[in-house]
């Protein structure tokens, strides 16, 4: 049996919270791997600051050594807003089983999602701990409460909290 965890997001731009989400999930989940899918635009967002192909490349780079990590250009190629049940039946076609990896401050708008009720049945869901919150017992969690947003970070970016291989070509698009 095949086991991923799939990882989605707008990682606009992408920061050591993205890496501890997934440094968790490698350490903590029952996997073979790990995909990371850029969205080309958040179904729930109007825009993205950096284009999608720029976000693809950040997160190629940062984890261009880890071998049990695929960044994937489903959502991206798709050239739309991709609901993460399209995203999931992709990727069921290569795994027996589905980790859904989201952040707490996904879990008020969850039952908003595309055909959440399918979604549901399909993956296993998997919450990142943020800001304290609180999480629901029938979700595995992963601790990484890292006090930092992509929004934050837009707003003043900071070496220490952006991977090096990043921080320079951030900078530069944010100013």
């Amino acid at each position: 049996m095949k086991k991923i965890a799939l990882f989605g997001g707008s990682f606009d731009p992408p920061h050591v919270g993205h890496l501890a989400v997934v440094d968790a999930a490698l350490r903590q989940l029952d996997i073979e791997k790990l995909v990371i899918v850029p969205a080309y635009l958040n179904p729930f967002k109007s825009r993205s600051h950096a284009p999608a192909s720029l976000r693809l490349q950040w997160l190629r780079e940062i984890f261009r050594n880890e071998p049990r990590v695929e960044v994937s250009d489903f959502e991206i190629a798709m050239g739309r807003p991709v609901p993460t049940i399209e995203t999931v039946r992709h990727f069921r076609e290569q795994a027996e089983k589905i980790y859904l990896i989201i952040g707490a401050d996904n879990l008020a708008s969850l039952e908003q999602w595309s055909a959440y009720e399918a979604l549901d049945t399909l993956v296993t869901w998997v919450v990142a701990r943020r800001g304290g919150m609180d999480i629901p017992d029938r979700f595995l969690t992963l601790d990484t409460d890292m006090p930092v947003s992509s929004t934050q970070l837009r707003q003043r970016v900071e070496h220490h909290i952006v991977p090096a291989a990043v921080a320079e070509a951030i900078a530069a698009h944010y100013r």
